[in-house]
């Protein structure tokens, strides 16, 4: 049979583990509000960079397409150079 005292102690025992316990329940509950926010942070700074990585993607093509033109453009004027330097185009121009 357990005395009075017993009991108390008892009692007082698992008021400090629930105290323990709560203070242990908000410490989670505070970091998972912390890491809520992060994720949010970091899912909008993952939209941002995928839609600045698409612009770059579309601005590399086009500068791709325009050294292209450009290349076409230089070997048609060094065969234009060349005939004219070997005589074949008087004025740069095919007769």
């Amino acid at each position: 049979m357990m005395t009075t005292e017993e009991i108390e102690r008892r009692l007082n025992q698992l008021s400090e583990i629930q105290i323990v316990q709560g203070e242990l329940l908000n410490r989670i509950e505070q970091a998972v509000a912390r890491n809520t926010e992060a994720i949010a942070s970091n899912t909008e700074a993952i939209a941002s960079n995928r839609e600045a990585i698409a612009r770059t993607a579309e601005a590399v093509g086009k500068l791709t397409d325009g050294m292209t033109l450009l290349q076409a453009a230089m070997e048609r004027l060094f065969e234009h150079m060349d005939r004219f330097l070997r005589g074949l185009e008087s004025n740069g121009h095919k007769n």
